[in-house]
């Protein structure tokens, strides 16, 4: 199942396997370059249909999952349809950065920060990739968290604000994820060391994502950037 607005496609969702073989993989692959048991709080900005919410139930299982979505159709299919609402995920119909503006509670381990116009014609972020909202979202990043950002394409962060050295304060690594199927450069910053060769292992060890199935369709490149 598809989820598409204004002609792009919001969110995919396969009710017999957790991948996609496309970006929604390399939103949640990034916090496997750190044992699991780590992820106990998840935030989504940027719910959509909810692809992202099965594969962070069923390989990271976090004692709490929130996720934000602007868009009250979106929200309706991630509930409805994709069927999001069993896994025992705590929706709100917001604004993010409203939301995280006013979010008073404890930081969280994992933020994946995937917020796409729904309005628009073609794949453009919502919000600006600011210092000041990266620094936003990362007052909310546990002591040993990862924040993870969604861009368009490699050109949006590299002419960002985030693709320089002010970024990474109060991080230790940072990566980039892309893949054959999409344009899209997914950059996730960890406050511990990471080294990429540590997801590649991690992979082999967990049984739902070392299936031959599971390695045929798991498309992904990752760089270290810093």
């Amino acid at each position: 199942m598809e989820l598409y607005a204004n002609g792009v496609q919001h969110s995919e969702f396969h009710p017999q396997r957790l991948l996609t073989g496309s970006v929604w993989d390399l939103l949640w692959l990034p916090a496997l370059l750190h044992p699991t048991e780590r992820y106990r709080r998840v935030l989504v900005l940027g719910l959509g249909g909810g692809s992202l919410i099965p594969p962070i139930r069923a390989l990271l299982d976090p004692q709490t999952l929130v996720a934000v979505e602007l868009d009250a159709p979106h929200l309706e299919v991630a509930r409805d349809v994709f069927g999001v609402a069993s896994l025992g995920v705590e929706t709100h119909l917001a604004d993010a950065c409203q939301w995280l503006e006013e979010y008073q509670g404890p930081p969280f381990d994992l933020i994946i920060e995937d917020l796409f116009a729904p309005s628009n014609e073609q794949v453009t972020r919502a919000v600006p990739a600011s210092l000041e909202w990266q620094r936003r979202l990362a007052s909310h990043v546990s002591d040993q968290g990862m924040l993870v950002m969604n861009f368009g394409d490699w050109a949006e962060y590299r002419d960002s604000a985030v693709s320089g050295d002010e970024a990474m304060q109060g991080f230790s690594s940072r990566f980039r994820l892309s893949c054959g199927d999409c344009h899209n450069a997914v950059i996730a910053f960890s406050r511990s060391p990471a080294r990429s060769v540590k997801l590649r292992r991690h992979l082999a060890d967990i049984p739902e994502l070392s299936t031959r199935d599971a390695r045929g369709r798991l498309d992904y490149h990752i760089r270290q950037l810093d």
